[in-house]
């Protein structure tokens, strides 16, 4: 049985492309004033540090987990090395 490609529903289409260009149309209506603007800005720049914080941490915690499992990977391997081969 050979699988058939299926495309989008051209319905489910329509549906999304109408829904995307009312949300570009409210959100150019929005932004045309300038304390809008402000608003936005304010809000991108909080979220882009907020975003810089979470990333640094897990960052800092990967590198944490990655030292600890170099430090632990020689312990492992002399533990395979002693125990007793199955046949």
């Amino acid at each position: 049985m050979a699988e058939e490609k299926k495309g989008a529903n051209p319905l489910a289409t329509g549906i999304a492309g109408a829904v995307i260009g009312a949300a570009a149309a409210a959100a150019a209506i929005v932004l045309s004033d300038e304390k809008n603007r402000k608003k936005a800005e304010k809000v991108l720049n909080d979220l882009q540090q907020e975003g810089d914080k979470v990333l640094k941490e897990v960052t800092r915690i990967a590198m944490e987990l990655k030292d600890k499992g170099l430090k632990a990977l020689p312990k492992a391997q002399k533990i395979l090395k002693k125990s007793p081969k199955k046949e």
